[in-house]
């Protein structure tokens, strides 16, 4: 049997858990169970997981979640940080705090910088009303 390495983190502040058993550059996307998001690298390959309010989880069973690999995007362009807040209507901070917890889909930090994949998509928060960021035609009616 190969020795595989599995990293595992637990963020108190953040209520996270990561896993890692795979080191290399990579993105998340969500999974059938909205706290569970998947890390892909690059190439669509699962190499982990992190699990959002992971203290709640009270429940005597198993979690379950589904790890599929996907396709990468073939038309994908990386924007800027300012080009995305320009995109969405938001800040930069925003961006920048949306990417670095996981919300902005695909979304890669090189060097210092975050490398924002078009579209740009960010995935739903789970406390407070609907954002507006972004969305196009909405009236105050």
């Amino acid at each position: 049997m190969d020795n595989k390495t599995v990293s595992v983190w637990y963020d108190v502040e953040g209520d996270m858990l990561e896993v890692l058993w795979a080191f290399r550059e990579g993105y998340f996307s969500p999974t059938d169970d909205e706290r569970v998001h998947k890390r892909l690298n690059d190439d669509g390959e699962v190499i982990g997981f992190l699990i959002h309010d992971f203290s709640t989880l009270k429940h005597p069973g198993p979690i379950e979640f589904e790890l599929t690999s996907e396709a990468p995007a073939e038309d994908v362009i990386n924007v800027t940080v300012r080009e995305a807040a320009v995109r969405l209507g938001v800040s930069e901070r925003r961006v920048r705090k949306l990417a670095r917890d996981g919300r902005v889909r695909g979304a890669t930090k090189s060097g210092g910088e975050w490398l924002i994949p078009t579209p740009v998509e960010v995935i739903p928060g789970r406390r407070g009303p609907a954002g507006v960021a972004g969305r196009v035609g909405v009236s105050d009616s």
